[in-house]
């Protein structure tokens, strides 16, 4: 098959057609990469489909695979969450995403008339601020949390993340998917502020990938993603997600920006090795794992140092939002 976003969006349609035929889906759209135009990267693709249920879905995310390049990425909503439009067009991560997307389905327009709602005004000062200001609460909660979480990394990497987002979110969309890391750089440049990129890039120890020996790293990653994906329905764990991830990771490498897969490589690890324990088979791969995290500087025993790093990061970025303000009088 050959791959265009036509091709892509002709299928995410079909499956959002097909559901609503057989239960309650009253609208569909696309996000993501697809959305934006660039879908494939390292000859792989997944579409991320939203589809709004009139009612409680059955499960809240789900991969459905197409074939060995493409599979969908399905997130399922309530028609409920989409009942205030206002106050989506200030939630830090749903406001954007229904800001630019693909209508697919919609024939009695909730999602025409949710989004008609969202965007008006969508990008003025106080808005803009609003969500920033939001995900700063979120880094600031999440923070706060570190020294009680069970899952460490899990909570840091995405404290990091949701940071990172808050000055973002400023001037540009959020980052998220595989190419985060890039359009991170972009936006810092774009707001002025490349300490926001570099920050992002010491914190989760991307600065420090010249100590693996990345290879190995892939190839002892892809055990422990391969074993888990057999045990777990986590669906970010799902088997057609190896092939999407590996050729991202591979993609970025042979160009020379290892650093790249930092975030990425770290969260879908993470959770493998979580299955795994849960399932009390993760002795195999907890070494080399230990030892990826120990060359990263990101082992429990560099918590507390990478916690009171994480803190500087966010008051830096709650500085540049406030200046932010300032100058746009919101």
């Amino acid at each position: 098959m050959r791959i265009t976003r036509e091709k892509l969006l002709e299928l995410a349609l079909r499956e959002t057609e097909q559901r609503a035929s057989h239960g309650n889906v009253i609208s569909g759209y696309v996000i993501g990469s697809v959305a934006k135009g660039t879908p494939l990267l390292g000859g792989t693709a997944d579409i991320d489909l939203v589809l709004i249920h009139n009612g409680k879905p059955g499960v809240t995310r789900e991969m459905v695979p197409l074939s060995h390049q493409v599979h969908l990425d399905i997130a399922h909503h309530a028609k409920d969450r989409y009942a205030s439009p206002r106050d989506l067009r200030v939630h830090p991560w749903l406001g954007p995403a229904i800001c630019e997307p693909v209508f697919l389905f919609d024939p009695k327009h909730f999602f025409e008339w949710a989004q008609a709602g969202a965007r008006g005004q969508f990008y003025r000062s106080d808005h803009t601020l609003a969500r920033a200001k939001a995900f700063l609460s979120r880094a600031r909660q999440a923070r706060g949390l570190l020294p009680l979480a069970g899952r460490w990394l899990k909570i840091y990497t995405r404290t990091v993340l949701e940071a990172a987002n808050a000055a973002v979110s400023l001037c540009h969309f959020p980052v998220a998917g595989r190419r985060l890391t890039h359009a991170l750089r972009h936006a810092s440049e774009e707001i002025g502020h490349p300490a926001v990129y570099d920050g992002f890039i010491h914190l989760i120890g991307a600065d420090l990938m010249s100590q693996w020996d990345v290879p190995d790293m892939l190839s002892a990653w892809a055990r422990a993603f391969d074993a888990a994906s057999q045990i777990s329905e986590a669906p970010e764990l799902a088997p057609c997600r190896r092939n999407y991830y590996q050729s991202g990771f591979h993609m970025f490498v042979e160009a020379g920006h290892t650093e790249a897969i930092a975030w990425t490589l770290l969260t879908s690890w993470e959770q493998a090795i979580h299955a795994l324990n849960l399932s009390g088979i993760a002795a195999p791969h907890i070494p080399v794992w230990e030892s990826a995290l120990a060359c990263l500087e990101l082992t429990e025993n560099s918590a507390d140092k990478r916690s009171q790093e994480l803190e500087s990061y966010i008051d830096h970025i709650e500085e540049i939002i406030d200046k932010w303000a300032t100058q746009q009088g919101a």
